[in-house]
């Protein structure tokens, strides 16, 4: 079934042999130490100690590698901290010893990963029916995201254009020149094609973090609700940022656009190079779950964007608040032959399915989840065990300032559920271990036998546990609320810092043991 707006369409040839080489580059060449000129960085592959996207790869496993041990994580302490003018809650981009990231605060960073030093930045376009924006009053609380979460891909040179950062930053799609911060492109993904953009009322955003695969920039959009508009999946030009394909989400049992705010996409994608799939995963936005895309996982053909299998595990459900959120993780062999596909849902379960017809492998369900509960925060993967966080619970929708639940009869559906950490046998789901009192929106991040996680209520720190039992290796302190992921780089942790809640402290944070310059490579 092909489902698009036949008047936005234009022909294409699809380039896909680079496409196994892009997805595995990020283990191709020898770490840059982070003194390297910044010319250098960005004319160099990434090295095997970096993190160049969000979930480290174009996977998403969230699995890198580090130098800590149990021992050295015992001491971590805030290396150095830079202060933003808002939230970061991208996960940082860590390539060559620069870290690339986006604020709520409209700015685009590259910083030295040594001492947090501004190597440049770069100003976005103003999008305030983007909430909340710089210096909004009163500040909008309620919101998931000001005008970047999406975190950065970074692409090397290819001898005919500069190694380049890509992102979005509200409805927009950069890509800045990763040694200079000079704009290479931009184009604008609104949620009303066929209509000027209009920043001041459209506050469709690109939630999802791009991926690159040959020629084409995949990424989701989310339109959140807004009407006279539809989510979609996209592939960008890579040389120009100009619409290849797209892959309507929000359609009927015909494949007609609706139009009425949902087929909304907050995952980004992850790519089974074998196959030449790429695999996203949907909300839906009125809790009626009757559109035959939403609340799914969807994989498309990369070449063209058509639809290649759907998996929905409850059709109309009991108008509960159920989307998927958290991005799909992938195994793959050394061919590229996918192995293992996953994603968590805000129905407190993890589902594993066949990555060649979607089918159900297996699932396992936690907790009840919710308005703000489930698997909101994406899993890590680790060729063995998934790990992951549920959030807070059933919390958070109210009718005439009453909690409404989704089901009441339910006594698990509560406004806070626990347990909240999670590990999981990839092979069958049987639940290795779990721990209460922790809940996250916040993606988990696996390395050198340790998680790393920063929960969302309990304190500004950063909960390191042993990836084998769950036990807490130690909980670093850090200068505010963390609702980024974490990218391991070395003997580093680096993260976003702040939330929603205030607009101040908020940046970036680097921790290393005692606090002491990152060293990236043994």
């Amino acid at each position: 079934m092909t489902i698009a707006r036949p008047s936005h369409r234009r022909q294409w040839r699809a380039l896909v042999g680079g496409v196994l080489i892009t997805v595995l580059l990020a283990g191709c060449s020898s770490p840059v130490t982070p003194n390297t000129k910044a010319s250098a960085i960005a004319s160099t592959l990434p090295g095997p100690w970096d993190w160049p996207s969000y979930g480290h790869d174009a996977q998403h496993t969230f699995h890198g590698r580090t130098t800590l041990t149990e021992a050295s994580a015992r001491r971590l302490k805030v290396a150095w901290f830079f202060p933003t003018g808002d939230a970061v809650t991208a996960t940082p981009t860590v390539v060559g010893g620069t870290v690339y990231v986006g604020s709520w605060d409209n700015k685009f960073y590259a910083l030295d990963l040594e001492t947090g030093a501004v190597r440049w930045k770069f100003q976005l376009s103003a999008q305030d029916a983007v909430t909340p924006y710089p210096g909004e009053q009163p500040r909008d609380s309620s919101s998931d995201g000001g005008l970047v979460t999406s975190s950065a891909w970074y692409q090397p040179g290819d001898g005919t254009r500069p190694a380049l950062v890509l992102f979005g930053g509200g409805y927009t799609l950069y890509a800045l020149d990763a040694a200079t911060g000079a704009l290479y492109w931009r184009h604008d993904y609104t949620g009303r094609p066929g209509q000027p953009p209009d920043p001041a009322k459209d506050g469709t955003r690109i939630f999802s973090s791009p991926v690159v695969v040959g020629n084409k920039v995949l990424f989701g959009v989310d339109v959140d609700g807004q009407r006279q508009s539809a989510g979609y999946i996209a592939a960008a030009d890579l040389a120009t940022g100009q619409p290849v394909w797209e892959f309507q989400t929000d359609v009927d049992s015909a494949g007609r656009v609706l139009d009425d705010g949902c087929g909304n996409v907050w995952s980004s994608g992850t790519v089974l190079p074998g196959s030449g799939l790429v695999v996203f995963d949907t909300a839906d936005c009125n809790f009626t779950d009757t559109e035959p895309l939403a609340e799914a996982v969807v994989a498309l053909h990369i070449d063209d964007g058509k639809l290649a299998w759907v998996y929905r595990p409850h059709p109309r459900n009991l108008a509960c608040d159920w989307d998927f959120g958290a991005t799909v993780n992938a195994g793959i062999d050394a061919q590229g032959n996918a192995t293992f596909v996953g994603a968590g849902a805000k129905d407190g379960t993890y589902y594993s399915l066949n990555p060649a017809t979607g089918h159900l492998r297996w699932a396992t369900n936690v907790v009840f989840g919710g308005f703000s509960g489930g698997f909101i925060a994406s899993t890590a993967y680790d060729g063995h065990r998934v790990y992951g966080t549920t959030a807070i619970g059933d919390f958070g929708k109210f009718e005439k300032d009453v909690q409404v639940l989704c089901d009441p009869a339910d006594p698990r559906d509560t406004p806070r559920q626990q347990p909240t950490v999670h590990t999981f046998d990839a092979a069958s789901g049987a639940i290795a271990w779990q721990v209460n009192g922790s809940p996250s929106f916040s993606a988990t991040s696996v390395a050198g036998g340790m998680t790393f996680n920063g929960p969302s209520l309990g304190g500004d720190v950063l909960q390191v546990r042993d990836a084998q039992s769950g036990h807490l290796v130690d909980t670093v302190a850090v200068p505010g609320p963390i609702w980024s992921g974490v990218a391991i780089v070395g003997d580093a942790l680096v993260t976003g810092i702040g939330s929603s809640y205030t607009a101040h402290p908020s940046g970036v944070a680097v921790v290393t043991p005692g606090g002491k310059p990152p060293v990236v490579a043994p």
